[in-house]
């Protein structure tokens, strides 16, 4: 008698799992979406207490707010996102000791990313560290300060139109540094104290260089292999070689931009088809009136051209007389 209560009890069960299924009734619950907006605070009391856990849990296109406070981390960011700290002097990103796999504090491997008022430090220029390494395009890195890495902004082979702007950049190898790197927008950066390139442009052609500070650089600028790029606005001062262009580097306009105070030579250019005036304006140059006593000035440009060093007979047509506001 118990084996049938038994085995009724197994057919009952059964006749109503296969009711359910055929019915429908059971049903998947659905994904749990990934939030848009992320916070992290390195003290708790938000979401994550680290950045990268951030980043592999917020949505494709979502934000992250940093709040201030010091992050021992390496970042991989793999997709879109807004990365942004609450203030650049006190939000602070070091490199971690120990992750000698990712040599960047920073790695950006998804397009359409923007990281800005972040402090991004790394282990010293001898370290080979990157801030900020872009291997993708149309990213923007703005209003951050970077300091002690090997290349404070590296932007790889075949990335592209990114922008990099407002930034302070100091105690690097390099600067900002594009390597193959096409139609970027290098812009109102304060670079300063490289030990080799304040800007370095290699094969890299149709990027804006403009309203930058660039001092106490060994090399302000140095272009080599670089076509069809634009140089305006900006101040190339007190560095030992102000800008050189070489090994290839041709059809580059540069003007309206300042040469001060650069101890071995403020322009060399080794290229006969770079142009160093726009046709109507040229650069100033702190030592002009001493190259050219009896040049007279009209309507704020010299009437003698100003010669560049190099091997071609490079000139600026139209010198101005007095340095603009940068």
């Amino acid at each position: 008698m118990l084996k049938m209560k038994k085995e009724m009890l197994a057919i009952s069960i059964s006749l109503v799992l296969s009711l359910i299924s055929i019915s429908g009734c059971i049903e998947e619950a659905p994904p749990v979406e990934a939030p848009k907006t992320i916070y992290v605070d390195d003290d708790g009391g938000a979401n994550y207490t680290k950045i990268q856990d951030a980043i592999d849990h917020v949505a494709d296109g979502g934000t992250i707010f940093v709040r201030n406070g010091t992050y021992n981390e390496t970042l991989i960011i793999n997709k879109s996102i807004n990365l942004i700290g609450a203030s650049k002097d006190k939000t602070i990103i070091n490199y971690k000791i120990g992750s000698e796999i990712n040599k960047n504090v920073v790695l950006i491997e998804a397009d359409n990313c923007t990281i800005k008022e972040l402090k991004i430090i790394g282990a010293g220029t001898s370290s080979l560290i990157t801030g900020i390494n872009i291997n993708t395009s149309y990213n923007t890195i703005s209003n951050n300060i970077l300091l002690h890495n090997d290349n404070g902004v590296y932007i790889d082979k075949d990335s592209k139109n990114n922008t990099i702007s407002w930034n302070t950049i100091s105690d690097a190898r390099h600067g900002i540094d594009t390597y193959y790197s096409d139609s970027n927008n290098i812009s109102k950066n304060n670079i300063s104290s490289c030990r080799v390139y304040g800007i370095y442009l290699f094969g890299s052609d149709n990027n804006i260089v403009s309203g930058n500070m660039i001092s106490d650089n060994n090399y302000g600028i140095r272009v080599k292999g670089s076509e069809e790029n634009k140089y305006f606005g900006n101040a190339v001062i007190t560095n030992k070689y102000g800008i050189l262009f070489c090994c290839g580097a041709k059809n580059n306009v540069i003007y309206y931009n300042i040469f001060k105070q650069n101890s071995e030579y403020s322009a060399k250019d080794d290229i006969v088809t770079n142009r160093w005036d726009n046709g109507s304006v040229g650069n100033y140059w702190d030592d002009y009136t001493e190259k050219h006593p009896d040049a007279i000035q009209i309507n704020g440009i010299w009437d003698t051209p100003y010669n560049i060093t190099g091997l071609g007979d490079n000139m600026d047509r139209f010198p101005l007389v007095n340095p603009m506001d940068i």
